[in-house]
């Protein structure tokens, strides 16, 4: 006789147990493919307006007829946010991915972002004119893993110029394209950088050399981590205020300050289309809203330095812009000033109890041993000899 063991016939107890775990089953199948529409739906909602400045309009309680009335008044050219789905919404059309392929196919990476913030730490590197300068009460960057980006094209306005692509996925993606930037910020007004000082009197005595030396500088320095926070500030994937964004280098919350100082400021922004909440981040990428930023932030400076009644130049903005100069006591009565980064500041601060930062360049002393001020010298000779 055969010991092998024979099928058994499913009792109704059995095929009650199998019927139901077959509902449940599609229960749940049932309702994962309504998660996954709904979510949809919820990632496409901006698609039924017409631009980023008509959702600000509407969240202001206008009309869609109303907000897309107010768009067609304002400045032509505005800045694109990117999407999940592959669009980029712009006040005039949405792109379909396949209009950015050219440049994100170059590009290409497992997914934009994403797959960097999962990559390994690495360290920055120090960058040759020397670090992006940090504004005054600013907070510096952080520091993002290494990965390849996949950047939608119109993301941000500034990485395609004239048909070029102004990017590469190297530790400093602009180097070489820092002239072709700066011009970026005259598109639209070549007599940007003048006219900013109508608007601040602070200004006068002031060069405009100065503010451009100051955005040339940033550009120099202008390393991978900050590219990544400017697109993930342009895809809506980052909301804090107090990481310095765009060719000014200054943070939102920075932005919300210089408003209060400078009800012009927060004028020219609303006529230029930059409204409502999150506009603070909008005109930080915004290359045209450059020169009348950087001319309100040294308007604070100059502002600053006299009420402590040090004297106003271009040496003494040019060092207020990123003070980097320490002082301490020698023989009891000779001051020493020297260029102090990183853990040396806090091995030197061991034997000089008395070292501390010059925020102020109240000497030439300073002014001469300043880095900063090099840097800035470095970059009006440039501007004083380009073409």
């Amino acid at each position: 006789m055969s010991t092998e063991p024979q099928p058994q016939s499913s009792s109704p107890d059995q095929d009650g147990v199998l019927d139901e775990e077959r509902s449940n089953l599609q229960f749940m199948k049932e309702q994962l493919e309504g998660a996954k529409k709904q979510l949809k739906e919820a990632t496409t909602t901006q698609g039924k307006f017409d631009s980023m400045t008509e959702i600000l309009a509407l969240q202001e309680g206008l009309s869609l007829d109303e907000a897309r009335a107010r768009a067609r008044e304002m400045q032509e050219k505005s800045f694109g946010i990117a999407f999940e789905d592959g669009t980029v919404e712009t006040t005039h059309r949405r792109v379909n991915d396949a209009s950015t392929n050219s440049v994100a196919g170059a590009l290409h990476a497992p997914s934009p972002v994403t797959a960097a913030l999962q990559a390994p730490n690495v360290a920055n590197e120090d960058l040759a004119p020397g670090p992006v300068s940090t504004p005054a009460h600013e907070s510096p960057d952080q520091s993002y893993p290494a990965a390849a980006l996949d950047l939608h094209a119109e993301a941000l306005p500034w990485l395609m110029h004239d048909g070029v692509c102004l990017f590469r996925d190297v530790e400093k993606p602009f180097e070489g394209f820092e002239d072709d930037l700066l011009s970026l910020t005259v598109r639209t007004d070549q007599f940007s950088w003048l006219r900013v000082f109508s608007f601040f009197p602070q200004l006068n005595g002031l060069s405009a050399e100065l503010l451009r030396a100051y955005v040339r500088h940033n550009l120099c320095g202008y390393t991978r981590n900050q590219l990544i926070d400017d697109y993930l500030v342009s895809t809506g994937q980052h909301s804090r205020h107090d990481v310095p964004l765009g060719f000014a280098q200054i943070t939102s919350a920075k932005v919300l300050q210089l408003e209060k100082l400078f009800p012009q400021l927060a004028s020219f922004f609303a006529g230029a289309g930059y409204i409502g909440p999150a506009h603070e981040n909008l005109v930080l990428l915004d290359p045209s809203c450059v020169p009348i930023l950087v001319a309100a932030y040294v308007a604070s400076l100059v502002d600053e330095l006299a009420e402590h009644g040090f004297e106003i130049n271009d040496w003494t903005i040019a060092y207020a812009f990123h003070p980097d100069v320490y002082a301490h006591t020698e023989d009891g009565d000779v001051t020493v000033y020297e260029v102090l980064e990183g853990l040396d500041v806090s091995l030197s601060k061991v034997k000089h109890w008395d070292q501390h930062l010059e925020f102020y360049a109240e000497n030439d002393q300073i002014i001469t041993a300043s880095r900063q001020v090099k840097r800035i010298v470095a970059q009006l000779v440039h501007l004083s000899t380009a073409p």
